[in-house]
C-alpha cells in the first residue's frame, strides 16, 4: 500500500534529477530581535556575511541556510501582500552563491502541549518539491507517513542536510500531524523530531508498509559510509541526538555516527531529536 508516498516505488535513482521547475515553499516560531546564535560563537572564516543579508531589499520572511550549518531568519519591516502567510528558503554555499528553494505556506497552530496562545508555524512536506537540482546541489526525498508537517526551522535544517550530502534516496518516515500532534508516537510533536529510513547500498528508495531497511536482519544492505554522512549532516543542521540500532557485519558490531546505544524498535529507522540549530533571527 503506497498511501503516503509521492514517488515511484523501489526506483533506483542513479541519475541526476532535473527539477528546477519543481519549486514551491514555507514555516516554527521566532526567537527575539537580534538574538545571538544559540551555539558556538563565530570564530572562523566560515562566518556568514550578515551585512549582505540586510542590505538587499526583503519583502518576505526569509530563511538563509548556510553551508556551515548556520540558519538566519530575516523578517522585513513590511511583508509584500502577495507573500503574506509564506516563508522563503534560500541555501547559500561556501562561495556565497544563493539557491532558491521555494516559498511555502505556513500553518499557524496552537503549540501542542504548549501554553495557551503559544504559536508554532508548520509547513507541509507534501507541498515541498520532492526533487531539486541546481548545479552540483541536488536532493530527492519521499514522504512515507501521514505525519508530513515540519516546523519553520526544521524545514530549513532538512534542506541544509539534504544539500550537504546531495543524495537522491532520502526516505522520510514522518514528523508531526497538522495540529502538531504525532499519534501513535508521543515524541514527534510540533514538527521538531523526525524519522528517516536507513540508506541502502543499492541506493533504491522504496515506499509503503514494510519497505524500511531492517538493519538487524539485513545489515549488509546498509550503506554504512553514506548513512554516517547523512547522520553527520542532520547533526550539523540541528538534531543533536539520534536513536537507532547497531550494525553487525562479519561478527563485528559498530554504531552509526551520533548513536550511542540500541533503542527498541529503531532497527528499521533513524530517529532525530534534541533540535538545537545554530540559529539567529534578524528583524529589519
Amino acid at each position: 500500500m503506497l498511501l503516503f508516498c509521492t514517488t515511484a516505488t523501489a526506483a533506483k535513482l542513479s541519475l541526476p534529477i532535473d527539477s528546477l521547475a519543481t519549486r514551491t515553499g514555507t514555516t516554527t516560531k521566532s526567537a527575539a530581535k537580534a538574538t545571538l546564535f544559540r551555539r558556538n560563537p563565530d570564530t572562523t572564516a566560515n562566518k556568514p556575511k550578515l551585512n549582505a543579508v540586510v542590505k538587499q531589499k526583503v519583502e518576505i520572511v526569509t530563511y538563509k541556510i548556510y553551508f556551515n550549518g548556520k540558519i538566519i531568519k530575516v523578517i522585513p519591516k513590511k511583508v509584500k501582500e502577495e507573500f503574506k502567510g509564506k516563508y522563503r528558503y534560500v541555501y547559500i554555499d561556501k562561495k556565497g552563491k544563493k539557491y532558491e528553494l521555494g516559498d511555502y505556506k505556513i500553518y499557524k497552530i496552537q503549540k501542542y502541549r504548549g501554553e495557551a496562545g503559544e504559536i508554532v508555524n508548520l509547513v507541509n512536506l507534501e507541498e515541498v518539491p520532492k526533487s531539486y537540482k541546481n548545479g552540483t546541489f541536488q536532493y530527492h526525498f519521499n514522504m512515507d507517513s501521514p505525519r508530513s508537517y515540519v516546523n519553520e526551522q526544521t524545514l530549513a535544517s532538512f534542506f541544509g542536510a539534504m544539500l550537504e550530502v546531495n543524495y537522491l534516496d532520502i526516505g522520510c518516515n514522518g514528523f508531526s500531524h497538522k495540529d502538531g500532534s504525532s499519534k501513535p508516537s508521543r515524541s514527534h510533536i510540533n514538527g521538531n523530531n523526525g524519522d528517516f529510513k536507513y540508506l541502502r547500498a543499492d541506493k533504491t528508495l522504496e515506499c509503503g508498509v514494510g519497505t524500511s531497511l531492517n538493519i538487524n536482519k539485513a545489515a549488509d544492505s546498509l550503506d554504512y559510509r553514506r548513512q554516517n554522512k547523512w547522520n553527520d549532516a542532520l547533526y550539523k543542521f540541528g538534531w543533536k541526538k539520534m536513536l537507532g540500532w547497531t550494525v553487525t557485519v562479519n561478527k563485528k558490531t559498530k554504531f552509526l555516527h551520533h548513536i550511542t546505544h540500541k533503542t527498541t524498535n529503531h532497527h528499521h529507522h533513524l530517529h532525530v531529536q534534541n533540535y538545537e540549530p545554530h540559529f539567529k533571527e534578524i528583524k529589519l
